[in-house]
C-alpha cells in the first residue's frame, strides 16, 4: 500500500498553524527524515513538494534543519548524518560528486531534505526555521534558516 509518509511520521492538527507533521515513534537527533522538495524547472517557485515537505511549520525553536544535495541521498528513514560536516558522500566513494550542504552553502541544489536536529519524543511536533513558500533564488521572500 502506498504511504506517503515514512513509518513515525503523521499529520495532525498543529498548534502551531493549521496542520503540522508530528512523530509517532521516539527519533535521534542527527537522523535522516527524508526528501522534502525536489528542484523542476517547470513549476511555480522552481520546486515539486513532496507530501513530507508539505507539513511542517515555521518555529524560532526548530527541532529539524532543511539540507540539499544535487544527488539525490541514498539514505531511509532513522540513518544517522553528521549534519555539521561541510561534505558528505552518499555512495561511500570519496568522488566529490553527491555531496549535501546546508541550504545556505548550496541555494540552487536539486533535493530538500529534513534532518533532525534535536531528539524528539513520540507526539512532537516537527518545526524549521522558515519563511513558508519561500525558495533559494527565485526572488520571492527571504529564506531564513
Amino acid at each position: 500500500m502506498y504511504r506517503p509518509l515514512p513509518d513515525g511520521l503523521t499529520i495532525k492538527n498543529s498548534p502551531i498553524e493549521g496542520l503540522g507533521l508530528f512523530c509517532t515513534i521516539d527519533i535521534k537527533k542527527n537522523t535522516f527524515i527524508g526528501v522534502t522538495h525536489i528542484r523542476d524547472e517547470q513549476f511555480e517557485n522552481k520546486y515539486i513538494r513532496t507530501p513530507l515537505g508539505g507539513f511542517y511549520n515555521h518555529s524560532n525553536d526548530p527541532t529539524v534543519i532543511r539540507m540539499v544535495s544535487d544527488v539525490l541521498p541514498k539514505l531511509k528513514f532513522g540513518d544517522k548524518i553528521d549534519i555539521n560536516a561541510t561534505t558528505k558522500t552518499f555512495d561511500g566513494e570519496e568522488n566529490g560528486q553527491n555531496l549535501f550542504y546546508n541550504l545556505h552553502e548550496k541555494s540552487d541544489a536539486k533535493y530538500f531534505f529534513m534532518v533532525s536536529i534535536k531528539d524528539l519524543k513520540c507526539g512532537d511536533e516537527l518545526t524549521a526555521n522558515y519563511n513558508l513558500y519561500t525558495y533559494p533564488k527565485t526572488g520571492v521572500g527571504l529564506q531564513m534558516l
